[in-house]
């Protein structure tokens, strides 16, 4: 550690980052997305001003290098940082304190980060579902050949009942050009789903069925609520996603997508 500077005990970085589906960490800007919830936590909410961003790695991994500085208990102070972003979680190593010091103990502070590794370090979680990256596979979806259509419902959300008859309608006039599968989610009662979907006339299109009891496909598919619908193409990349509700148009152009 540089001369001058003592270990920081202050906080504990320890929050899970995740991006919506089809969202990707800015590039470019240190204040915005992951990268900036790191920055603002490190600098107790100010946030890191007139910053410069470089590629760097951090424990040979692909890191960005922060400078900068902010205001913090009425000064200004000066940051020197490598932030790591891996699998939905933070790695950090900071220099922090008056500009000068900063500025003058730089050289070891780069001779401090190029020795940081990471011990005991948690296996990297299952990935995540994102646009143009294959999907997450799962039991019920990894048989299944060519494009599928994902559609996560359950039985006491209101605008399932009312998209799933066009889901349903779509999947029986395709000839079997796309596989349609349903996946019961997020709390619900699975002994409630032959009645509800018999209810709906469209038992017989929703054959393929998952039951998402413990959560793990929802969370993996980074799912915000039912109904979403995920499309996949024949070799279950995911080209398309509709948060909410269908229509006729934004289910033919999922469709469309998945066909390539």
């Amino acid at each position: 550690m540089p001369a001058g500077f003592t270990r920081y005990e202050g906080t504990k970085l320890g929050f899970e980052i995740a991006l919506a589906p089809g969202w990707i960490e800015a590039s470019s800007d240190p204040g915005s997305g992951a990268t900036g919830a790191v920055l603002f936590d490190l600098t107790g909410g100010s946030g890191v001003g007139g910053s410069r961003v470089t590629a760097a790695t951090l424990a040979g991994r692909s890191a960005k290098r922060v400078a900068g500085r902010f205001t913090g208990l009425g000064a200004v102070t000066a940051i020197e940082a490598y932030v790591m972003l891996e699998s939905g979680r933070a790695w950090t190593i900071a220099l922090v304190g008056p500009p000068d010091a900063v500025d003058h103990s730089q050289d070891d502070f780069e001779k401090m980060a190029s020795t940081f590794s990471l011990v005991g370090a948690r296996p990297a979680p299952a990935p995540r579902a994102a646009v143009s990256l294959p999907a997450p596979g799962f039991t019920e979806l990894d048989p299944i050949k060519g494009p599928v259509v994902i559609n996560f419902f359950a039985t006491w959300c209101v605008e399932c009942r009312t998209e799933m008859p066009l889901i349903a309608k779509r999947a029986d006039s395709s000839q079997g050009r796309f596989s349609l599968l349903g996946v019961e989610c997020c709390g619900d009662n699975r002994s409630a789903v032959p009645g509800f979907l018999n209810g709906l006339g469209v038992q017989s299109d929703f054959r393929l069925l998952a039951y998402d009891d413990d959560g793990h496909v929802a969370r993996v598919y980074g799912l915000l609520g039912p109904p979403t619908t995920f499309f996949l193409d024949k070799d279950h990349v995911l080209q398309n996603l509709v948060i909410g509700p269908l229509t006729a148009s934004t289910l033919d152009a999922g469709i469309r997508a998945a066909a390539g």
